[in-house]
């Protein structure tokens, strides 16, 4: 069973042309690995780690969710981990396939495109049942009511995606796996 907490709390909102948006950071803890899921854009995390009492060398792995810069610019801040997307552990220059765990953990790496081709969610068990760290497979604007019930959730919109149908279809596949869900942008959810 793996620890969850929420580093930074993730918002996206328009500004005139363009987009404000941050992610949500989330740091797992399995066992003695941590795992830091989608570093952001904030820049503060590190103090905001900090504050927590932990340093940037205590994080083994960097689990990128895709590839938006949002989610991703600050994977620099952790030059000695392991940075794993949803094929490759990638070490310095040296990339290698994964199994579909992250390794050391009981933490499960999904595909979930849709959003991006590259998109991979993660499934967590914790004492409360299945928990899906899954960035933008879901997300809202800011100012966007959060509605979490299945339809709204299999047709939630997003302007970003690069497929819809298959965004449904991963988003299907992680309703029926997980309980509890950590999206990209906005706040965690339970199934409904």
């Amino acid at each position: 069973m793996a620890d969850i907490r929420i580093i930074v709390d993730g918002i996206a909102r328009r500004e005139g042309n363009g987009w404000f948006a941050v992610p949500n950071t989330v740091l797992l803890t399995d066992g003695k690995h941590r795992v830091l899921v989608d570093p952001g854009n904030h820049p503060k995390l590190l103090e905001l780690l900090e504050v927590r009492s932990i340093w940037p060398e205590e994080i083994g792995t960097v689990f990128l969710t895709h590839s938006h810069i949002d989610h991703s610019l600050n994977i620099k801040l952790f030059p000695d981990a392991d940075i794993i997307d949803g094929q490759f552990i990638h070490r310095g220059m040296k990339m290698t396939p994964h199994d579909g765990i992250i390794p050391g953990t009981a933490i499960e790496v999904i595909p979930t495109p849709g959003h991006t081709h590259d998109h991979a969610s993660l499934i967590v068990g914790t004492p409360e049942g299945k928990a899906a760290i899954c960035g933008d497979l879901f997300w809202w604007e800011s100012s966007q009511e959060q509605r979490t019930d299945h339809n709204s959730l299999i047709f939630l919109e997003d302007p970003f995606a690069v497929d819809i149908e298959l965004l449904m279809s991963s988003r299907r596949t992680m309703l029926e796996i997980a309980d509890r869900f950590i999206p990209g942008h906005g706040q965690p959810f339970i199934k409904r």
